[in-house]
């Protein structure tokens, strides 16, 4: 696994942690092994039969996402963007591939960010 993979992996765990306000873990999905897992499948490269098929690893992913998007679009200071965050999450439910998914959680992002300041 790349360099690449831990960052944009790190980026989905930033996102998640922010959403649920919660430190690291397994809990809501808040922890990089869940993308680069998903990443790492996607390209065939797996050694972890436990997690099973690509498909099966990519929707828990994909409904951690979700998840955290639409707790996002409900909490302070997010909530005053709540449709921005509910848009992401319904093209997050579409999305079939990590790259997609991965713009969708790097735009979230960048609004948290935003709304940061």
């Amino acid at each position: 696994m790349g360099k690449e993979d831990y960052s944009q992996a790190f980026v989905y765990e930033n996102m998640v942690r922010i959403a649920h306000n919660c430190s690291r873990g397994m809990k809501n999905g808040a922890d990089l092994s869940f993308m680069q897992n998903a990443m790492t499948m996607e390209r065939g490269e797996t050694f972890a039969k436990h997690l099973g098929t690509f498909a099966k690893q990519f929707e828990k992913v994909k409904t951690y996402t979700c998840k955290a998007l639409n707790k996002l679009s409900k909490t302070k200071p997010y909530s005053l963007n709540s449709d921005f965050f509910i848009s992401l999450e319904n093209e997050a439910k579409n999305v079939n591939d990590t790259s997609s998914l991965m713009e969708i959680v790097n735009q979230a992002m960048e609004k948290i960010n935003e709304l940061k300041k």
